[in-house]
């Protein structure tokens, strides 16, 4: 009977300890660069259960005021045409907003079905090794190597 309550014991924690997969955590990457006058700061958000991201928040932030009006037009255009993209992908949600001399965009990627393989696919999204899931430790090794830095 002991032997039977040990097992049984054994098998209730077991499944306990699987039914909480692994803890949620959040880790935040940003970089900032100026190419021909454009200044831009990007900041990428992703939110994983255990090694395994979840979703991926990107803001890149761009500071227009070194142009002029007509050419912050056309740079917003060309952005507008880049937001759809994303926007076709289910599991993605882009959006904009305008302020004077700068423009933020904001993109929400669902990383737990097929958006990032989409994205990968399009050139909208560099991935190195499996696009379906993605490595929360792998990820920040290759966002460093890329320029970013961890956030504190």
């Amino acid at each position: 009977m002991k032997k039977i309550v040990s097992i049984m014991m054994v098998l209730v924690l077991s499944l306990a300890l699987t039914a909480c997969g692994g803890k949620e955590q959040s880790v935040t990457y940003t970089m900032e660069t100026e190419s021909d006058g454009l200044k831009m700061t990007d900041t990428m958000t992703l939110n994983a259960k255990g090694d395994k991201v979840q979703n991926m928040t990107e803001v890149i932030a761009l500071d227009l005021t070194g142009f002029d009006e007509a050419t912050q037009a056309a740079l917003v255009e060309v952005y507008g045409a880049i937001i759809d993209q994303y926007n076709s992908v289910e599991g993605v949600e882009c959006s904009a907003e305008s302020g004077e001399g700068s423009y933020t965009i904001t993109i929400s990627i669902d990383a737990t079905g097929d958006a990032v393989s989409q994205l990968a696919d399009m050139g909208l999204l560099q991935v190195e090794g499996n696009a379906d899931t993605l490595s929360l430790s792998a990820t920040g090794d290759a966002l460093e190597a890329s320029g970013y830095s961890l956030a504190e």
